[in-house]
């Protein structure tokens, strides 16, 4: 059963140069050509770990909100080892 839920965003064109060249960077660290949506979630997870790494988020119930989801994204990863 496929869990994934489709999600519609308006991106700038300056904004899709972003993901284009993330993707790009990702592929390169990684050595394998990487999805734009794997490039994606992997910024996503990046984003997460420095928020529970190097910040101090100040809500207790964002600060778990936040562990949590890391853990969750990491713990069912089907996006193979595309991490930053």
């Amino acid at each position: 059963m496929d869990s994934r839920t489709e999600l519609r965003l308006r991106l700038t064109p300056q904004e899709l140069a972003g993901i284009a060249a993330l993707t790009a960077g990702v592929a390169g660290v990684n050595e394998s050509e990487v999805s734009q949506e794997d490039a994606v979630v992997a910024a996503i997870e990046f984003a997460l770990t420095r928020l529970i790494d190097d910040y101090e988020v100040p809500d207790p119930s964002a600060r778990e909100q936040v562990q949590l989801a890391r853990d969750q994204l990491r713990a069912g990863w089907v996006r193979g080892n595309c991490s930053l």
